[in-house]
């Protein structure tokens, strides 16, 4: 999976990138500011390239626009609201925390971080993000199905209105060569409702 780490120092840009590989996370990325992060993500066009990362990992003290504004600036962009965001920071004060959650952060690492809970928590983020995707596959897989449902049903629910059916015989008057499939299905759903039209065979048979 890939992760996108975001720093403005080359040796924590290094380490983690060092830290990571030997874990044997092999896509990463890096980025030194938040316009480097917006536009890897293309967040002009609405996060185009949101399925190229997995996981955020930046910190929170930056040239320009902080860590924790570009979150929430990621975040307000609906095809990267599911890319899970872990903030490094140094500082550990209550207001800097809640800040950072509140712009959508999932997670944070303190500076200097020990490597054994920077892959902990790595590793929770990216299992968080499988969940998130086999979800949303599973959610559009269902809504696939249900809009193949739908359009069978209605395209059903014309056809028992316009082919006449014996009930007697189950069978269909009218073109054999375009009807013969439809009585297949019929006599392999004898339960399926369609226009009642007695045919001549058992007309007769009945008279």
């Amino acid at each position: 999976m890939n992760i996108l780490l975001v720093d403005d120092s080359p040796d924590a840009r290094l380490l983690l990138h060092k830290i990571l590989r030997e874990a044997g996370y092999r896509d990463t990325f890096s980025a030194s500011t938040a316009y480097d992060v917006f536009k890897k993500l293309d967040v002009e066009h609405g996060g185009a390239g949101a399925s190229e990362i997995d996981l955020i990992v930046m910190d929170v003290r930056m040239p320009e626009i902080d860590g924790i504004e570009a979150c929430r600036r990621i975040k307000k962009v609906e095809a990267l609201r599911d890319i899970p965001i872990i903030m490094m920071t140094a500082r550990s004060q209550p207001e800097v925390l809640r800040a950072a959650f509140e712009a959508g952060a999932m997670d944070y690492i303190k500076k200097p971080f020990e490597e054994v809970e920077l892959l902990a928590r790595i590793k929770a983020a990216l299992k968080l993000k499988q969940e998130i995707d086999a979800r949303k596959n599973w959610e559009q897989e269902l809504s696939r199905t249900i809009q193949n449902l739908d359009a069978a049903l209605q395209e059903m629910g014309v056809l028992q209105q316009l082919i006449p059916v014996c009930p007697v015989c189950k069978k269909s008057s009218g073109d054999q060569t375009v009807l013969s499939a439809l009585e297949s299905y019929i006599h392999a759903h004898p339960n399926a409702k369609f226009h009642d039209a007695v045919c001549r065979s058992c007309s007769t048979l009945k008279g």
